[in-house]
């Protein structure tokens, strides 16, 4: 068995375990974004879909929002609230999600009630308006109401594809996907975030270094186990890459004050698609793995060749 100074207990693999632990700062770290944050992106992304009149852009911009709310959350309730906790960080990935959402309706409802004039042609076209803040904050306060008045729009449509008004049933199962998209991932970002390596000793985070591209490992499952034996050899193959359009790893090392190392692994295959463009197929070999101190020594000569 084997006891890291992060303060996790391991069997013979030495992998890293998330405590389970967390500040309770992190549920006023998440208020304080969930009442500034959340509602400006949601403003934002309400405009952004009102005035791009292609649907699918509007799952595009959908995805990145998704990141943007995953990216406030891991920056700021799970990194500083210091929550290693799985499950309240799928929590608070996910309300996070939907308070932006919520907000994002209020604000979307005020602009097809203020709509005004209408440009373009029976192909495409934008409508113009513009919010009533105080009206905004009105439809936030009343949830039954901003429902009542989503299903009324529902029935109707505000806009179409190829002609013909969406609406009803089919607008449904486009708001849903829409809705998945962010939620999905604001959700799937924090959690990865908590199962990260933090010293209960230093009360501290480890320190993340992305060590320059080495040559892809081929023989996965003896390079991990050679890893998990704390061989002498493990990294004797490795060589460093230049050109991050072929084949290569990627080694990510995670150090803390107390000395404790853990190092995850990733491998990275490179193909063209359709359209001739470099694509990976991307396998994890190992994650959060402890790292003695004899094999770590060796990591920044490797990474100078």
């Amino acid at each position: 068995m084997f006891i890291s100074k992060s303060g996790t207990t391991k069997h013979m693999a030495k992998y890293y375990e998330a405590s389970g632990k967390f500040d309770y700062k992190s549920f006023l770290y998440f208020i304080l974004t969930s009442i500034t944050i959340l509602p400006l992106l949601g403003l934002v992304y309400a405009y952004c879909i009102w005035y791009i009149p292609f649907i699918y852009i509007n799952f595009i911009i959908a995805a990145v929002l998704g990141f943007i709310i995953s990216w406030f959350t891991r920056k700021i309730v799970i990194k500083l609230g210091k929550v290693r906790n799985t499950t309240l960080a799928l929590i608070f990935g996910l309300l996070a999600g939907l308070i932006c959402m919520y907000f994002h309706w209020a604000v979307w409802v005020d602009l097809v009630i203020n709509a005004e004039e209408n440009y373009g042609n029976s192909t495409i076209g934008i409508t113009v308006s513009n919010i009533k803040i105080l009206d905004v904050f009105a439809l936030a306060l009343q949830p039954d109401t901003l429902f009542s008045i989503i299903q009324e729009i529902n029935k109707y449509g505000t806009w179409g594809l190829r002609s013909a008004t969406v609406s009803g049933v089919f607008l449904s199962i486009i708001w849903i996907i829409e809705l998945l998209i962010i939620v999905g991932i604001s959700t799937i970002i924090p959690i990865a975030t908590a199962k990260e390596p933090f010293c209960e000793l230093d009360n501290k985070w480890f320190k993340e270094h992305i060590l320059p591209a080495f040559n892809y490992v081929e023989n996965r499952p003896e390079f991990l186990a050679n890893l998990e034996q704390s061989n002498p050899e493990t990294f004797s193959e490795l060589k460093k890459v230049e050109n991050l359009e072929r084949n290569h790893s990627v080694f990510t090392l995670y150090k803390s004050e107390k000395g404790d190392n853990y190092l995850s692994v990733q491998t990275r295959r490179a193909k063209k698609n359709k359209k001739d463009e470099i694509e990976f197929n991307e396998i994890d070999v190992a994650e959060y793995i402890h790292l003695n101190t004899e094999l770590v020594k060796l990591l920044p000569d490797l990474a100078k060749q």
